[in-house]
């Protein structure tokens, strides 16, 4: 079985192959079922309005109350397809998976509900036409006087029932996320996109929303016991208190109603340690061997008492930074999704060989939970969290470890990256991309992406920035450097040589770029080598506020809001007396 999907997919040729259009004619129209759902209209629009492209040819969209004709392309479950020989299994294809076949003249795209058919249109659109969605505004549609289709029979389901890339580039353009058949809630996907997999409330570490520290003044036995006391701030609270239980389960009962469109109720430590070392916290922990013991006990508690009233609803948990062991005998219980995160680990090498210690306990703790938790998800990183725009050498781990994940029965992968309001971070717009091609499929051509990116996004200077991504990788491959999610300016992979290797290719691929667009493409991709210049104090004098002041005015022009998780570019500037 393929990491990529979960079904067998084949393709193949036979002498006889289907001819959608011909000299900006087509026979063919596109048919729905006249109950369609929004995201099956809408595969319709998309597939009419990019053969159109393509071709030149507008078939037409009618419904299946209309008699069948010779030639047609019939998307999702409609009349005319049960009239046909083919017979496809839509409860086996999920929410997601669909078939790509053809009997006789007829071309069958037919989908799982709700997003199923319109990623078997996009699908379609991409791996046999060619049409690619490099960012939200850049696409490179091919122009075809015969638009010509091989014989096929191709039954696809996504290995990853949830895909996330949380970066900006993809999170502010609904329209380019759903192309990308990426599912997270945060991408505003709406009916017409088969809506999300998934929604959250609230979206992690909610021990505060549960339990609120104003409660906590009142009660300061809900806080946690730490050498004695009970301390206040941002903690964890006590999960051997009965009326923290009590106090958490009747929180979620209210969130649910308040939110009814909520699917996942994230039950989940605040982001610090503190945990509770009263003596029932700590008698459970360590009889399970791990501070995660008394966590998941607390969280199937909250997911029995909820799961009588509302079994669709699922309860989320992290097993993050001191919980992510998972405990000796405790299981989660079949509604908790196990939240595994890798935030120490190095991310230049793959999880699964990397020599790093921290990586080693990771995969440990990753074969530990992949048999006990049905429902195990991930949240990845993908970036330096307190420098976004520091060169963060990834690109050859990023398929290695996503394939880690599926290997090891994660059903879900977030990909955090950064998710500023303004975007560009380092590399951003091919990186998103990639990751959103491993998230879809696992076995993806890496290499056949990045040179089609590079080139479509780069043009003529394309040769050059490719040398420049090598070069700041070459400390990563060569060397052995290891990575991490907080690595400083100063860190050892960045060192003088590669950056002004780096700027000289840079330096050329401007030389290069045809017109002012990718000219200025090139000129953000520099940002990086200078951001390190900078922070790492390797200018001084007016040479360094002259590379300052040319780094915020196209930072600026690129729409670049944040320097880092907690500090915005405005803030950056004006401590380094630019404005």
């Amino acid at each position: 079985m393929a990491a990529g999907f979960l079904c067998l997919s084949v393709a193949f040729t036979s002498k006889a192959d289907v001819t959608l259009a011909d000299k900006g004619q087509s026979k063919y129209r596109i048919v729905v079922p006249a109950a369609a759902i929004p995201s099956e209209r809408y595969a319709a629009e998309e597939l009419q309005r990019y053969l159109e492209k393509i071709s030149g040819a507008k078939l037409p969209i009618v419904t299946d109350a209309e008699k069948p004709t010779a030639r047609e392309i019939l998307l999702g479950d409609n009349t005319h397809l049960a009239k046909l020989r083919t017979k496809v299994d839509f409860a086996g294809l999920g929410s997601d998976g669909f078939v790509l076949r053809e009997d006789g003249n007829r071309l069958i795209i037919a989908g799982g509900r709700p997003r199923g058919t319109l990623n078997g249109v996009y699908t379609l659109l991409e791996e046999k036409l060619g049409v690619r969605w490099f960012t939200p505004q850049l696409e490179t549609v091919p122009s075809l006087a015969r638009v010509k289709l091989p014989r096929l029979d191709e039954t696809k389901i996504p290995a990853l029932e949830n895909r996330d890339v949380f970066w900006s580039e993809v999170m502010h353009n609904p329209d380019f996320a759903a192309r990308h058949r990426v599912n997270g809630q945060h991408y505003g996907l709406t009916e017409k996109h088969g809506g999300a997999f998934t929604v959250y409330h609230p979206f992690v570490h909610s021990f505060d929303g549960l339990v609120p520290p104003e409660l906590c003044k009142e009660h300061p036995e809900y806080l946690p016991l730490i050498k004695g006391e009970r301390k206040s701030g941002y903690v964890q609270r006590c999960l051997s208190n009965p009326d923290v239980l009590r106090i958490s389960i009747e929180r979620v009962r209210q969130w649910i109603k308040e939110h009814p469109e909520a699917t996942i109720i994230s039950v989940s430590q605040n982001d610090t340690i503190n945990n509770c070392q009263c003596d029932q916290c700590k008698a459970v922990d360590a009889a399970e061997g791990s501070p995660c013991g008394s966590l998941l006990k607390f969280v199937n508690a909250v997911a029995v008492a909820i799961e009588k009233d509302h079994p669709k609803v699922r309860i989320d948990t992290l097993a993050y930074q001191y919980t992510r062991k998972p405990p000796k005998t405790i299981r989660p219980h079949r509604n908790v999704i196990i939240r595994l995160c890798s935030i120490e680990c190095c991310f230049s090498h793959p999880l699964e060989t990397c020599t790093e210690e921290k990586n080693r306990r990771f995969r440990e703790d990753i074969v530990a939970w992949g048999p006990v938790a049905p429902l195990l998800y991930v949240w990845d990183y993908t970036t330096d969290f307190g420098h976004y725009q520091q060169p963060f050498p990834n690109f050859d781990a990023l398929q290695s470890n996503v394939r880690f994940f599926v290997k090891h029965g994660v059903k879900s992968l977030f990909e955090q990256g950064n998710y500023s309001g303004g975007g560009a971070g380092e590399l951003e717009t091919l990186r998103a991309y990639v990751l959103a091609k491993l998230l879809w499929n696992p076995d993806a051509d890496v290499q056949k992406h990045i040179n089609e990116f590079v080139n479509a996004y780069y043009g003529k200077a394309a040769p050059k920035f490719l040398a420049y991504l090598d070069t700041i990788h070459r400390p990563v491959r060569e060397q052995g450097k290891h990575i991490h999610i907080f690595d400083r300016p100063t860190s050892a992979y960045l060192s003088e040589e590669v950056l002004n290797t780096g700027e000289k290719m840079l330096d050329e691929a401007e030389q290069l770029a045809e017109n002012d667009e990718v000219r200025f493409r090139v000129q953000v991709a520099r940002l990086p080598v200078w951001y390190v210049k900078i922070a790492a104090n390797r200018l001084e004098g007016d040479a360094k506020t002259d590379l300052t002041k040319r780094f915020v005015v196209i930072a600026r022009k690129a729409g670049i809001s944040n320097i880092s998780e907690g500090q915005t570019l405005d803030d950056w500037a004006k401590k380094r007396g630019v404005e």
